[in-house]
Formats: structure tokens, C-alpha cells, sequence
């Protein structure tokens, strides 16, 4: 049996293989080569859907969303049609570095998103993207703060930057990563450590239609990227102590948006969804109608012409703006016609059923009814310029999920055929709209973020496993994101949770640790849900813009 083990974790956030091999095999990658020659690596399944804080919520707990109630960065207000942003401690179930540290393991864990706020574990830990901001309390202990603040950053922003601005800012912001990443993996002895870069899947979600193009400037952007990250890992990978096992992964992977769909427009037009008319409009609401129009036309062009300063103080304001919007488009809706009606970007749909929802209009008996009429409508649909099936599936989200918190998550999930739609919102409440867009602006404000999202998530992302007690060129076979929590556990024989969805990897271990029973906790000690977390409102302001301006929410 070999000696125990120390587990370190390389996250690279939406890195798919579709990308990763070719460059590989062109020699672009030279670290990440050795790391797949030399180990086990195949593709890592994520959740439904494959957004951020889903994806990266099932990994740290090792469990499927309707168990630990993470369905996207924001979640219903129960009894109501408002929405709260998710964190870490509106998450069930115990994260793997509190299972580590209970079990006396010794932790740290850097800017893993859904972290925030930290909790305490036998060494130190750092939140990741769901962080307020530096002034807040993001890391545990306390006093790690004042070692890390000049060094570390929440995200890169896109906001009135030239794509060549963002890419020469997004690989500085990957140097200052590594830079955190050397400062803390040797700050104390640790039995596990891990590390997320994230500025992987924001390039991708604003270069992705640069690579079609080798005489555009900045095909290359995403390139640039990897290679440099790849560079950085290379002192890692050339000095892995014989103790460590190397997990490097990804939460998800990423590709092409083919369109954008409006899908609460396309609802709109279904007879589904239903628009105040102006009658039944008050005052304030057409007066915060026109006042988002005039926002966006003002913050249009002064992020195009204002100077820096200026700037600045606008993208605070914005923040605060961002904040109220979802529930004054909320107000444009007539509630008392309104049989469905679309949330998040992925293709989410909620009911509006009598007895569950405030103003529910569905009856109980008329449920499947409803349901049948939406899932073979969106079946329907075809991309107006191949004429190609937009939609692959539409499952309820029992089909889904399992657990007891599966009835937080939207009433139906579409999957769309290749994963290469991108369903939005109608911002401007005009059911006459387009009901198709090429491209989506990051941020709600529109063209006032210059860039263009042209890539989004898909479900297959990656996984290698690299070092102490991995077997040599084995390929992962049907490995899922919930998979690597137990896994990590098995390595460092740690009991599993029996709510645990995942398995063991066993085909990337060597036979010792492959036949090794994995350990399970004696008892089901069940699933503790978060205790909630009250973000002040200048601090859901603050994530909710970063989020909009990243392509991670409408």
C-alpha cells in the first residue's frame, strides 16, 4: 500500500478538451502534455445546468444540485417571485475542506468560487468570484487578509474596455494568480491544497468567435491564455513532491454561441407570459420603464467617452442600478395571466401554479397539461437560418435532480441541441421584439460593455490526475464533477459522506488504492442546509454587476 498521500487541486475554470487536445498535440502546451502522458485524464461530466455556481456547488459538496440547493447565482425568495443571490453559506450539505478539516486534515483553499463567506477549517481559506469585494472579511483566518489583499483580485472587468485592453489585463491577471497561488501553497504544511484560475472561462466567453479568424487581431486571445498558464505550471509540475496527487480539472467546458434567444419574448408570444399592458400600468411603473431606457443610452455613452475617473464612478452607480433591476422588470409582468416565465441564461422556466405561487394562475390538475404544451412548442423550434432543431430536451426537474431540496430548482431545464444557445431575457418588456440576436453584450446595460459574448458553457469539461498513486495513461471512464470530492477523500482516507452522489475514480488509481474499499461514514448524518448569509445591499449590488459583466447571469 503506498504512504499517504497529500491531494493538491488545480481548478481551470469552463477549460474543455476541445480546445485543450489540439493544442496539446500542436505542442502549444507542453506542461499540460506531461501532465496527460504521464497520468490518467479523460472528460469530466458537470451538472444541469453547467453554470458556475451550480458546477462548482456540486463539486465542493460531492452531491447533486437538488441536495445541496444550488441551481444558479441566484435562487427564488420562497413565497414570492423575487430572487436573492446565492453564497456559500445558502448551500446545504458540508463542503469537502469541512469534511478534511473535521476529519484533522489540514487545508487551504484559494479563490474557489462559492466560498464566500469563508468558513472555518483547519488552515486557511480564501473566497473566490462571490466575494463582495476586497474591503470585505473573504478569507479565514482574518489576518490572512492583510498577507494576500495586494496580491489577490476578485475578476477582471470588462466594462468600456477594447478586447486588446481585456486580454493584456486578463494575462496579468493570470500571472497575479500564480503569484497568490506561490505565496500560499507553501504558507504551512498541508494535507490538501487547491486553486482556481478563472480568467480560462471569462476569454473564452468574449474571444470565442476570434478563432474562426487567424488575420483578426487577437484570434489568438484564448491561446495566450493557456499558454500562459501552462508556463506557470511548469516550476509545479517539475517540482510535485512524490507525496502529492495532482488533480488539475475543470467545472464545465465551453463553445460556440450559434444565437441568443429571448426566451421570455419567445413565452411572450407563446400566449404564456404576459405583459402589463399600458392601462394597467402605473405611473411608476412607465416612469422606471422610461428611466431604464434613458440609463442605458446615458451609460451607453459614457463608457465609450468619459474619462477613466469618470468611469469608475459610473460603474459604481451602475452596481447600485443592477441591483433593483430584476425586480422592476418583475413588476412589468401581469401576474394574473402569467403562466410561465423564463429565469437565469441557460433556459430555465418557472410555472406560476396556484396555491405555490403568490399570484399562481395554473390549477394543480392543469400542471402536466401546461407542461406538455411548453416541452412540445420548444421541440418546434428551429433555428431561423438552418432550420435545424434548436432544443434537444426539456426535463422536468425531477428528471433531473434527487433530494430534498430539488423543489427550489426551476420547474424545467431545457438542454439545448449542442449545447450552443444562449436563452436571454427582453429587457425592454417589447413582446414585438426579435425574437433571435447573433450576438449577447456583457452586462445589462448593453452596448455600454463594448465586448461581445460569443462563447458559452457546454456540459463536458476536463480532468487529470497526475503523481502519487496514479496509474500511468488510464483513461477516465463516464467521470462526473461529483465524482472528485469522494475521490479526494479516498486518497486521503477520509470517510464519505453517505449522501456523497459520486463515486471513487478507481480506474485512475493504482490497483492498491483501486482495490482499496472506499470508506464511508458509518452513519447518514444527513444534510446540514447553510444558515444563510444577509449580503448588504451595496454588496449584492457589487457581485450581481461583476456577474453581468462577466456573462455569467442576463
Amino acid at each position: 500500500m503506498p504512504s499517504p498521500s497529500r491531494v493538491w487541486v488545480i481548478g481551470l475554470d469552463g477549460v474543455p478538451w476541445t480546445l485543450l487536445q489540439p493544442w496539446i498535440d500542436q505542442g502549444h502546451l507542453p506542461t499540460l502534455a506531461r501532465v496527460q502522458a504521464g497520468g490518467a485524464w479523460g472528460e469530466l461530466r458537470s451538472t444541469l445546468q453547467f453554470l458556475t455556481a451550480v458546477a462548482w456547488s456540486s463539486f465542493i459538496t460531492g452531491m447533486n444540485p437538488g441536495k445541496h440547493g444550488v441551481f444558479d447565482f441566484a435562487r427564488r425568495v420562497p413565497g414570492s417571485y423575487d430572487q436573492e443571490l446565492t453564497n456559500a453559506a445558502r448551500r446545504a450539505g458540508r463542503s469537502l475542506w469541512r469534511l478534511l478539516s473535521d476529519a484533522g486534515r489540514s487545508v487551504g483553499v484559494v479563490n474557489v468560487p462559492m466560498t464566500f463567506p469563508p468558513e472555518p477549517v483547519n488552515g486557511f481559506l480564501i473566497s473566490g468570484l462571490d466575494t463582495p469585494g476586497l474591503d470585505s472579511a473573504y478569507t479565514f483566518p482574518p489576518a490572512l487578509k492583510q498577507e494576500v489583499n495586494d496580491i489577490h483580485f476578485i475578476a477582471v472587468s470588462t466594462v468600456g474596455k477594447s478586447h486588446a485592453h481585456y486580454l493584456r489585463e486578463t494575462l496579468e491577471g493570470v500571472d497575479k494568480r500564480f503569484a497568490l497561488l506561490r505565496r500560499t501553497i507553501a504558507r504551512q504544511p498541508l494535507d490538501f491544497y487547491m486553486w482556481v484560475e478563472m480568467e480560462t472561462d471569462a476569454i473564452q466567453h468574449c474571444s470565442w468567435h476570434l478563432m474562426a479568424d487567424p488575420g483578426q487581431p487577437g484570434h489568438d486571445a484564448i491561446l495566450q491564455v493557456y499558454k500562459r498558464i501552462d508556463g506557470h505550471l511548469a516550476h509545479l509540475v517539475e517540482t510535485l513532491p512524490e507525496d502529492v496527487t495532482l488533480i488539475i480539472m475543470s467545472d464545465h467546458g465551453a463553445g460556440p454561441i450559434v444565437k441568443t434567444l429571448y426566451l421570455d419574448r419567445w413565452l411572450a408570444r407563446q400566449g404564456w407570459l404576459h405583459y402589463k399592458q399600458e392601462r394597467g400600468r402605473t405611473l411608476g411603473d412607465r416612469a422606471r420603464a422610461a428611466a431604464r431606457v434613458g440609463l442605458r443610452q446615458t451609460l451607453y455613452l459614457a463608457q465609450r467617452f468619459l474619462p477613466v475617473a469618470a468611469k469608475g464612478f459610473l460603474k459604481r452607480f451602475s452596481r447600485a442600478h443592477a441591483a433593483v433591476d430584476t425586480f422592476i422588470e418583475k413588476a412589468d409582468y401581469d401576474w394574473s395571466r402569467t403562466l410561465a416565465y423564463a429565469t437565469g441564461n441557460l433556459g430555465n422556466i418557472n410555472l406560476n401554479i396556484q396555491g405555490r405561487d403568490p399570484q399562481g394562475v395554473i390549477a394543480p390538475d392543469q400542471v402536466e397539461q401546461v407542461i406538455a404544451q411548453i416541452r412540445a412548442a420548444l421541440h418546434e423550434l428551429r433555428d431561423p437560418d438552418s432550420g435545424e432543431p434548436m432544443v434537444a430536451a426539456v426535463l422536468r426537474r425531477e428528471e433531473v435532480y434527487s433530494g430534498d431540496l430539488v423543489d427550489r430548482a426551476p420547474d424545467l431545464l431545457i438542454r439545448w441541441r449542442g449545447d450552443a444557445y444562449l436563452a436571454t431575457k427582453d429587457y425592454e418588456g417589447r413582446p414585438d421584439g426579435p425574437l433571435f440576436g447573433a450576438k449577447q453584450k456583457f452586462g445589462r446595460h448593453g452596448a455600454a460593455y463594448a465586448l461581445d459574448q460569443t462563447g458559452t458553457h457546454i456540459m463536458e469539461g476536463m480532468c487529470m490526475l497526475y503523481g502519487h498513486g496514479v496509474q500511468p495513461h488510464a483513461r477516465l471512464q463516464d467521470a462526473q464533477l461529483v465524482d472528485l470530492a469522494p475521490t479526494i477523500l479516498h486518497l486521503l482516507d477520509v470517510p464519505i459522506p453517505r449522501a456523497s452522489d459520486g463515486r471513487v475514480l478507481t480506474e485512475a488509481l493504482i490497483p492498491e488504492l483501486a482495490h482499496k474499499p472506499p470508506r464511508y461514514e458509518e452513519e447518514d448524518q444527513g444534510i446540514a442546509g447553510g444558515p444563510g448569509s444577509d449580503l448588504s445591499p451595496a454588496d449584492e449590488a457589487a457581485i450581481r454587476a461583476r456577474l453581468q459583466g462577466l456573462g455569467y447571469v442576463a
